[in-house]
């Protein structure tokens, strides 16, 4: 297992003298909210929504005495112990990274003076896998970026760079893609009139009401709209574009597109 903390540093647990035995990754848990209507049998379901996801990973440790064993314990308490969020990557799915806190305290179980067992549990702070890499890293065949099983054909066009105003963006992931709650920035150049984008896949239709010219940078950043990177929120129809699972068929009317290009992470459940 390795971590990847917030300012881009990356950590072996090896390094530390911890060896990963084996880690759960339970389904995410599920939360309906429901009413009762008088006259109705059983509950009436007003929604559903995904909660929360502890991941547990047990290690084994080995120390050389005992003044070891407590400089590991030191250690071990440094690394985990974060306010911040940070990332964990395991070595049987290279592609997924999951971005996690925390969750409890732990201590080391000494089997034997000295060698040992720890497990420690992280709460998800996204409840959802995402991919190490972005779309814009979609170049070539990865082993410590990419797995089987992360819904890749690679004999298929991996575009994510568009000189059309028809295409199609394919998320590979079996989640949704929501700006609201998921990293997307679009990257929009042409010569425009106004812009309309469409994703006929799932109804979304977005709306610029400024023109661009060919010098000029639209770009749709979570629920951000720029323009030569200066916020202009305003002049939209004040909506999002979504990605959902699959392809996505996009269309893009007002002028005449140079370039578009999509950057995200796949999501997974």
């Amino acid at each position: 297992m390795r971590m990847i903390l917030k300012d881009g540093r990356e950590i072996l647990m090896s390094l530390y003298g911890l060896k990963l035995l084996k880690y759960y990754i339970p389904s995410v848990s599920i939360e309906h909210q429901t009413s009762i209507v008088e006259g109705f049998d059983g509950p009436i379901f007003n929604g559903t929504r995904f909660s929360g996801r502890i991941i547990t990973a047990k290690f084994m440790y080995k120390a050389f005495d005992y003044h070891d064993f407590k400089l590991f314990v030191a250690e071990i308490n440094a690394l985990f112990a974060r306010k911040e969020y940070f990332y964990i990557i395991f070595g049987a799915e290279p592609g997924k990274r999951w971005k996690v806190r925390l969750a409890e305290s732990y201590s080391p179980n000494e089997l034997l003076r000295k060698v040992g067992e720890l497990e420690i549990k992280f709460i998800c702070e996204n409840i959802f896998a995402e991919s190490v890499p972005t779309t814009m890293d979609l170049k070539e065949w990865d082993v410590d970026k990419w797995q089987w099983g992360m819904g890749i054909d690679w004999d298929e066009d991996l575009a994510y760079s568009f000189s059309s105003n028809n295409f199609s963006v394919k998320n590979y992931g079996n989640v949704l893609i929501d700006p609201r709650q998921h990293d997307l920035e679009i990257i929009l150049r042409g010569s425009f009139s106004y812009v309309t984008i469409t994703n006929h896949t799932t109804g979304d239709s977005y709306q610029y009401n400024g023109s661009l010219n060919g010098n000029d940078t639209l770009i749709l950043r979570g629920v951000q709209t720029l323009k030569n990177y200066v916020s202009d929120f305003k002049n939209t129809n004040k909506r999002l574009l979504t990605l959902a699972a699959g392809n996505n068929n996009i269309s893009i009317s007002g002028g005449t597109v140079h370039s578009i290009a999509f950057n995200f992470r796949f999501l997974y459940l």
